[in-house]
This record gives C-alpha cells, sequence and structure tokens, in this order.
C-alpha cells in the first residue's frame, strides 16, 4: 500500500481526530493517488496514522477512513454494517432514516438514505465515486435492499467541483414515489427527483419540537417542500396552514401528503418563491415556519429572516431554518438577532436544534454539523 507523509502539525490534528487535512498538509507522497484505492497516512518519522482518500483536486486532500488501526480489508461493508446497526439503536424508526452519514460513520464522502427496502445514495468525492459498484454490493449484502438508486444531481456535488450526474439505478427497481412513516405521519416523497434524497430526515428534531405545538395556530409554512413541517404542526391542532413552495411537484406532494395525514380542509398549498410569498402577504400568523435553503448569501437570510418577523403576529413563534453555506460557521445567532434589531422585534429564544442523531458527526468537526435551527417567540 502507498504512503501519504503529513506535517507534524496535521498528524497532531489526525491523532486528535480530525477527519480530514489540506494538501499544504501533505509532505510527501509514494506514486500518485488513485479514486477508490486507500492510502496508508504517516507523519515525518513514519510512524502509521491510519487510512485515507487522498485527491490532490479536492479542497479536503485527506479524508480519513474510519479508525486508525483498521485494515482495508471489508472497510465498507464494516462501517455500513456498523452504521447499520447504530440506527437501530438510535433511531425510532430505523426503516426510515440516513442509514450512513459522511465522517460521521466513517466512510467519508458517502450518504446512504433509506426508505424501507430502498435505498439513495449520494456520492460526494471521487474516491466513493469510484466505489459506488461496491457500495451499492454492500448494501444488498448487509441491509438486504430491494433497490439501489444513486442521486448524484444535487447542487452540493457541483459546490464540491465534482460533475452532476442524471438519477441512476444501482440495483432493483427503485419507485419513483415512495411512502415512509416518521413519528405517527405519513409522507408519499419523490425518490428520483425531489429536493436531496427525496425527503428531508435532517428536519426531525424540527419536526419532533412541532410535535409539542400547534394548537389552534394560524401556521405559515413559505418554503413547505413535500411538507414535512406544517403535516406535524397539523397533526398536534394547528387550525389552519397557508403553505408554499417554489416546485410544482413540491408543492402537489405537500397537497396529497395534507390530505392523507387527515388536513383536508385545514392546508391550502400554493406555488411560490419564499421572498415573492413573504413580501405579497400582509396577515400575520400565531406560528411562522422558514427554511431558508434557496438562500444564497448571509445577507439574503437576513431580508428574509426579516420578512418572516413581519408576518409572525405579537407574541407569536417564528421557526428559523438556516444552513452552512452560505451562512458562516458561528454566525447564524447573529444574522437572527440582526434580523430582529432592523424589524425592532424583541425575541426570546425557546429552543435550539441541530441535527438529528442519524446525522452524526466527528467531535470538532464544526464544518458537519452543517443545518442550525431556533424556535424564537416574537414580541
Amino acid at each position: 500500500m502507498l504512503s501519504t507523509y503529513l506535517s507534524r502539525e496535521a498528524a497532531r490534528k489526525l491523532r486528535h481526530g480530525a477527519p480530514w487535512l489540506r494538501r499544504e498538509d501533505i509532505i510527501s507522497m509514494e506514486g500518485e493517488p488513485q479514486p477508490g484505492t486507500p492510502m496508508q497516512l504517516k507523519d515525518e518519522d513514519g510512524h502509521v496514522l491510519g487510512l485515507g482518500d487522498v485527491d490532490l483536486q479536492a479542497s479536503y486532500a485527506v479524508r480519513r477512513l474510519g479508525l486508525p488501526d483498521e485494515s482495508v480489508e471489508g472497510l465498507i461493508p464494516r462501517h455500513v454494517r456498523h452504521a447499520f446497526e447504530r440506527r437501530g439503536r438510535l433511531v425510532d424508526d430505523p426503516r426510515f432514516c440516513r442509514i450512513v452519514n459522511d465522517d460521521g460513520d466513517g466512510l467519508p464522502g458517502l450518504i446512504v438514505d433509506r426508505y424501507d427496502q430502498h435505498f439513495v445514495v449520494q456520492t460526494l468525492t471521487r474516491s466513493m465515486d469510484a466505489r459506488q459498484e461496491e457500495i451499492t454490493r454492500t448494501l444488498g449484502e448487509v441491509t438486504g435492499a430491494a433497490s439501489v438508486l444513486l442521486r448524484n444531481d444535487t447542487l452540493r456535488r457541483k459546490a464540491l467541483g465534482l460533475p452532476a450526474q442524471r438519477p441512476h439505478v444501482m440495483y432493483g427497481t427503485p419507485p419513483r414515489w415512495c411512502r415512509l412513516l416518521e413519528m405517527g405521519a405519513r409522507f408519499t416523497v419523490d425518490l428520483t427527483y425531489g429536493r436531496g434524497t427525496g425527503y428531508s430526515y435532517d428536519h426531525r428534531e424540527l419536526r419532533r419540537f412541532l410535535g409539542r405545538t400547534g394548537n389552534g395556530d394560524r401556521v405559515l409554512d413559505v418554503a413547505c417542500n413535500v411538507g414535512g413541517l406544517f403535516v406535524h404542526a397539523g397533526r398536534h391542532g394547528a387550525k389552519h396552514i397557508l403553505a408554499f413552495d417554489g416546485n410544482a411537484d413540491a408543492a402537489d406532494l405537500a397537497r396529497e401528503n395534507a390530505e392523507a395525514n387527515g388536513l383536508l380542509g385545514r392546508v391550502t398549498v400554493e406555488q411560490g418563491e419564499p421572498l415573492a410569498v413573504l413580501r405579497a402577504l400582509k396577515d400575520t400568523f400565531d406560528l411562522v415556519l422558514l427554511d431558508t435553503l434557496g438562500v444564497a448569501s448571509e445577507e439574503d437570510f437576513i431580508e428574509q429572516v426579516r420578512l418572516a418577523l413581519r408576518r409572525t403576529r405579537h407574541g407569536g413563534r417564528l421557526l428559523v431554518v438556516g444552513y452552512h453555506p452560505p451562512l458562516a460557521l458561528g454566525s447564524f445567532t447573529e444574522c437572527v438577532a440582526t434580523a430582529c434589531e432592523q424589524e425592532a422585534r424583541i425575541a426570546f429564544r425557546l429552543v435550539r436544534m441541530g441535527l438529528p442523531p442519524d446525522h452524526p458527526a466527528p467531535v470538532g468537526s464544526p464544518g458537519a454539523e452543517y443545518l442550525e435551527a431556533v424556535a424564537l417567540e416574537v414580541s
């Protein structure tokens, strides 16, 4: 096995749990790194630090594979099996969750979401691109997957400098539309063309919070996707829900999911982009749901929060979801506070939320905590 030698400081970081390093941390290499072929990572004195994927074209040129004492033989099946068992202990219903979450499961650049017997995969490094066949085979052997669908058509790949690929069937016959259960709610999602991998499993803690609120509320959801948030508000007592999404197919699924959960007559879903919706509405609501996934900058984020505050009545609640990027790490709370100040609204934090247990991340890797959310009571 070829070796990559790292600087003393980089070796120290790796020993202390860093999951990735930059190109300038590399002192020397034996040969050329090949996608999908791990290299042995060593310090300047030749002491072995573990295994890693090395890609000199990537922002993070070195990605740690597993733990320092692991062997390369059977690494992918071993980590998938461990991730599968981990969800069985952590998730309410492991049939519907994220099964593999990147560095958090020792497999950098690999995302696997489960929809009962159907699995949706994203590969986010050239090394994992090269392992697609092995990943598919492993899912069949470890989980008994009925189908595996590759979803490498996301903007995230473009941001990482990787080519976009059309949705591609790797195994079996995956359905385009699939039903899932989550905390008592039923959803139909689009595995082939839906946002991300079809459903936002990373919003589960937000949905859990909405299960504790909503009695008699008038709710506004300005970017509802397939209805994951507003459905839970409705199931727990919201009396009227007005929801929007810019994607016509997502809006159709949101209507279908509202009906499937007994919300017929209480929910209106229309097509519309968040900024246009917030600028056009004049009413105020008891609960405003603001998912800012589409914003391009911190300035755009602050603008959406400002407009959402205007739509929140005195004493009402505002749930804000932010992402890194475009928000800089550590800037979420400051940006929300800036929006409140600009609107001259006093807000009290009720609860701060992040990623659920099926999205583990290495400690000390703030970039992996890409989602933040806060529920505010607004005066």
